[in-house]
């Protein structure tokens, strides 16, 4: 929006402040004024001020006059505890996540509050880059129902998209952004998922798609270990004795059978997911201390990592 008037400045300047504090040079930058315009928005504060709807800080930033919203303990740490995943999540700046993770912060009790506060410092501090843009893109190319065009980078080869997104997922264990929809450009009416980071390019386009009324996003991924839909592979794994009181820590989703303590001390711990490719990583983190036992192939690839892995070791260090 262009902010070509004093209401529509005034009104983005209390827009901005509502959830940050900052200061007259950052209110220049979030807001994208030139610098003529800052004796302008000088007098603008000092109407707020007047106003009684903005208050300057003892660090010199200027912040809106909160108006209590409270929250209870268990409310304000599932708030806190989206913010640090939205945190964690965002590995590039991009002045959309900062506004939300701002949001997030202003609510909050002061104790918590003030480490939202210090990470969004951490986080503005970020260097903003391509994936940045394309998440900017594919959100737009989803909340406007609009096709969203790419070149996807796989790890076998690059291709072009033309993507009607469905929904967009964070995986919860790696954290990265995935898109699921129809590529046009293919010749198949089912949905595939597309990560993020391999787009290029991204453009958004005119034309406009419909979701079908019958496609339900956690139906899709109900036998994802992570992402990967598909049909489900019984996955039986045995953890040694040594990691016993872990295991049974250990929270397997809705994909496993009740873990079985068995006489010798092992545990069996049986899964049934979509795509045990994204398994092995989870596996090859519990070291020697978990044996697969089916699929073959899951055996296979474990075993195969491991070897590599142990390769590595018996070479000297290089110089």
């Amino acid at each position: 929006m262009e902010l070509d008037t004093k209401t529509r400045r005034l009104r983005a300047v209390l827009d901005l402040l509502t959830d940050a504090e900052c200061s007259t040079g950052e209110i220049m930058q979030r807001l994208k004024l030139a610098p003529e315009k800052r004796r302008s928005v000088q007098r603008d504060l000092a109407e707020l001020i007047d106003q009684g709807e903005v208050e300057l800080t003892s660090a010199g930033c200027y912040r809106r006059i909160k108006r209590s919203r409270e929250l209870n303990p268990v409310q304000a740490l599932a708030v806190y505890s989206a913010a640090r995943m939205l945190f964690h999540h965002a590995a590039e700046y991009n002045e959309h996540y900062l506004a939300a993770l701002e949001k997030l912060a202003q609510d909050l009790p002061l104790r918590a509050r003030r480490v939202a506060l210090q990470a969004n410092e951490v986080y503005k501090a970020r260097r903003g880059g391509r994936s940045s843009l394309v998440f900017e893109v594919a959100a737009q190319a989803w909340m406007d129902g609009k096709i969203l065009q790419c070149t996807y980078h796989s790890q076998r080869r690059a291709s072009k998209l033309e993507l009607a997104i469905y929904f967009i997922e964070v995986n919860a264990r790696n954290r990265e952004a995935y898109a699921i929809g129809i590529n046009r450009l293919l010749d198949d009416p089912q949905p595939y998922v597309y990560r993020l980071s391999r787009m290029q390019h991204p453009t958004l386009t005119n034309q406009e798609y419909d979701i079908p009324e019958d496609f339900h996003p956690l139906r899709f991924l109900s036998s994802a270990w992570g992402i990967m839909s598909g049909a489900a592979t019984r996955v039986e794994l045995f953890f040694s004795p040594a990691v016993k009181a872990r295991v049974a820590e250990e929270y397997f989703g809705h994909h496993a059978e009740p873990p079985v303590l068995l006489g010798s001390g092992h545990t069996r711990v049986v899964l049934n997911v979509g795509n045990w490719l994204e398994l092995v990583p989870w596996i090859l983190g519990w070291g020697g201390e978990v044996e697969v036992i089916a699929p073959q192939e899951l055996r296979a690839q474990v075993a195969l990592s491991l070897r590599k892995g142990a390769g590595l070791y018996e070479a000297p260090v290089p110089a």
